[in-house]
């Protein structure tokens, strides 16, 4: 943080930036919207120096600017990415249309960000990340076992689940690049003059593995579906068309979602200890139950 101030202006004057006033949004990065010297409209990204991170450059450079922003240039030592901007940049999550259209919008920008070139791109195997996850988090089960008896059984499964996709070949299917973080928070819109509005993903983190791995945050996310009565009701639909649409089978996506939750569940009374914080994120086991109820039939 303290070397911020530097990296802005050295990447100022490595590309001829004009910047405006920093967005107030975002925890892993800084960004701020400018113009290089012939007006290209940009987005100045540094990047908070962390692992998940480490790869986004790589992922945005596969995906040529379909289906993501256009990577314009990048300096991996600074971690300062020159991006061009979208316009206006509206959130998927805020676009007020319903969200079986927001959602079919944002599966056709995942079945192309699946189509980018895997071999030789030296990003992370999903099946490495997977293996450190599980032994985390059942670390992480052990050490909070007390605080969700009534869903043992749940976390158990979720457990079984990472522990699976630890192994390499154990899912059948393609290798894929992965977005990694592909909530509808991360997709934004770009309609600039006369040309024709487009989905771009953002903030990739990315790795090589199951395409099913990236369905759970826009499937939970897309709006609130287990505020609903009946989540298992309304979130059936919606998985049957993300596995027509990507040509990824059912269960999977569902057992990669009850998977993710408990994993995420764990993390967040790791990292937030108080007890009313740890009481809200055990509340989102219910969701990793809904997601094995649908994976189980």
């Amino acid at each position: 943080m303290a070397r911020l101030p530097e990296l802005v202006e050295r990447a100022v004057q490595r590309w001829g930036l004009t910047l405006g006033a920093p967005f107030g949004v975002g925890t892993a990065a800084w960004t701020a919207p400018g113009t290089t010297g012939d007006g290209t409209p940009i987005v100045l990204k540094v990047v908070f120096p962390h692992d998940e991170a480490q790869h986004e450059s790589t992922a945005l450079a596969l995906w040529h600017a379909r289906a993501a922003v256009e990577l314009l240039a990048s300096d991996p030592q600074d971690w300062a990415l020159l991006l061009r901007r979208a316009h206006p940049g509206t959130l998927l999550l805020h676009d007020g249309s319903p969200p079986e259209v927001r959602l079919a919008a944002a599966l056709e920008v995942l079945r192309d960000l699946h189509r980018a070139p895997a071999a030789g791109s030296g990003l992370p195997l999903l099946s490495d990340v997977s293996a450190i996850w599980s032994r985390i988090a059942t670390e992480r089960a052990n050490r909070w076992a007390r605080l969700y008896q009534p869903y043992r059984a749940d976390v158990s499964y979720g457990l079984e689940l990472l522990s699976a996709f630890a192994s390499p070949g154990v899912m059948p299917g393609p290798t894929v690049v992965l977005h990694g973080d592909f909530n509808p928070g991360n997709i934004l819109l770009d309609a600039p003059g006369k040309l024709t509005p487009q989905w771009l993903a953002i903030d990739p983190k990315p790795m090589l593995g199951d395409p099913a791995f990236d369905l759970w945050p826009l499937l939970s996310q897309v709006d609130h579906p287990f505020a609903h009565p009946d989540p298992v009701a309304v979130l059936a639909p919606r998985v049957e068309l993300a596995s027509a649409t990507l040509g990824i089978p059912f269960v999977r996506i569902c057992e990669w979602a009850a998977a993710r939750t408990v994993e995420s569940v764990l993390w967040q009374v790791e990292t937030w200890p108080e007890p009313a914080r740890q009481a809200d994120a055990l509340a989102d086991l219910a969701q990793a139950r809904c997601w094995a109820q649908l994976a189980r039939g």
